[in-house]
């Protein structure tokens, strides 16, 4: 098959992660429309499209207003990425800071989590992270179906966020 040049020089996409579980990590966070005019909801509420990629590139997205009414969906993801949800709570932490670029990247870029990645008719996923056992060591368990032996678990747990908050600027330790 010859390679598609118009294609690629139209800006190609990375190739779609396929309907199932998967360990990812958040690569991107976007903010805004190609025409720069900031994501919302149809009620007004900010909302941000979280990029996440398997090892193999492969990358999946997801949409997610910042509102307290819709909280729970961004408190999903960041629970299954190894946040500190009480951390959270206790130093004033509300869905819409993560509208923020630059607070927002630092915070959700770069964590690992495991998701299910269903694809609905319209052709837009349905992506549910899956939350982590407190109690359990950290980094993720092998996929259902994979061998168990310590080479099918990531080599180490993500490093944990450093930081101290100074002028909104900092990275938060949660």
């Amino acid at each position: 098959m010859p390679y598609d040049w118009e294609g690629a020089a139209e800006g190609g996409q990375a190739e779609k992660l396929p309907a199932g579980t998967h360990d990812v990590t958040i690569t991107k966070v976007i903010f805004s429309k190609k025409d720069a005019a900031p994501f919302r909801a149809g009620d007004g509420s900010p909302q941000i499209m979280v990029v996440m990629a398997d090892g193999a590139g492969r990358e999946v997205g997801q949409m997610i207003t910042l509102s307290d009414k819709a909280g729970w969906v961004l408190a999903r993801l960041m629970s299954a990425g190894g946040a500190n949800l009480a951390r959270m709570k206790a130093d004033g932490i509300v869905p819409q800071h993560f509208a923020d670029p630059t607070w927002g990247t630092k915070q959700i870029v770069g964590r690992k989590l495991r998701i299910e990645v269903k694809w609905k008719p319209d052709g837009y996923p349905d992506v549910t992270p899956i939350r982590r056992d407190p109690t359990a060591a950290p980094g993720l368990p092998p996929l259902p179906g994979a061998a168990g032996t310590p080479a099918a678990r990531p080599a180490a747990p993500p490093p944990p966020v450093q930081g101290v908050e100074s002028d909104g600027d900092d990275v938060v330790p949660f």
